[in-house]
């Protein structure tokens, strides 16, 4: 398991935006973490890391407490860019290097991973599909085993969005793991092994969706690893429901299908 949440929560400035959030996310998958806007996602990506900190639970990042050596093997995408715009392509990745003590051979190499040209460029005259790309670039120099992403496909055109999902799946052909905050269904459907569903700072799902999901309702004691928090509702993946009680459950086509089936019961 390279991350593992137990009962997190977090309380700013009186208010609890974290009540109880739980997800993990194994080795070599793509996991994609749902919710509406003020649900708590960035909040908890942000525990994950270290930026904040919490006020119970726990959070394990390749089996332990998240530990200062731990930074080598993450790379980390902001839904809002983070370079300085007045610097170059190539200045903002060179500093990046000097952080890591790494070559500036490797600003080539991740460039070219992103397909982006325009390294003599100040920052802040890219296209928004280009600073993500950037972004993307210097979150891969130190060659990280984990990439943390916050909607790295927000306010990008389609093209760039569709080439953002190819990196990602390129990326875990390599071996890594990704966990992405997303609004886009399409694009977590698309490119997603599991996902997690957070409302109101409260995780109320996990499951897997990269083959057929069948919703359950009713009550069954042997499948409370599936169920839907607090309802008689269980989701299960394709291996694992039984012919016995298949005839009883309820396929689901698409992840949209069951995004909002389930938000309507926690209305």
């Amino acid at each position: 398991m390279i991350i593992q949440v137990k009962n997190l929560r977090k309380n700013i400035k009186g208010k609890e935006i974290l009540k109880n959030v739980n997800l993990e996310v194994s080795e070599g998958e793509i996991y994609g973490f749902l919710g509406p806007n003020g649900a708590g996602k960035t909040t908890t990506l942000r525990a994950i890391l270290g930026l904040i900190g919490r006020d119970h639970g726990i959070i394990k990042i390749f089996g332990e407490d998240l530990k200062k050596e731990h930074y080598n093997k993450i790379g980390v995408v902001f839904e809002y860019e983070s370079l300085n715009p007045d610097w170059t392509v190539w200045d903002n990745l060179r500093y990046t290097c000097y952080m890591y003590e790494l070559p500036e051979t490797r600003i080539g190499e991740c460039l070219d991973i992103v397909d982006m040209k325009k390294k003599e460029k100040k920052f802040k005259e890219l296209s928004k599909g280009m600073k993500r790309k950037v972004s993307i670039a210097r979150a891969l120099l130190h060659d990280p085993e984990l990439l943390i992403l916050d909607e790295p496909t927000s306010g990008l055109d389609p093209e760039a969005q569709k080439n953002i999902r190819e990196l990602l799946l390129e990326f875990k052909d390599q071996g890594k793991t990704i966990l992405f905050s997303s609004h886009n269904l399409y694009e977590v459907q698309k490119i997603s092994d599991r996902i997690g569903i957070i409302k109101d700072g409260v995780t109320i799902l996990e499951t897997r969706i990269d083959e057929k999901i069948y919703v359950l309702q009713g009550e069954y004691k042997k499948l409370q690893d599936y169920k839907v928090l607090d309802k008689d509702i269980y989701v299960l993946s394709e291996n694992i429901i039984t012919e016995d009680i298949k005839n009883n459950a309820r396929c689901i086509d698409n992840l949209e299908d069951l995004y909002f089936y389930i938000m309507e019961e926690f209305k």
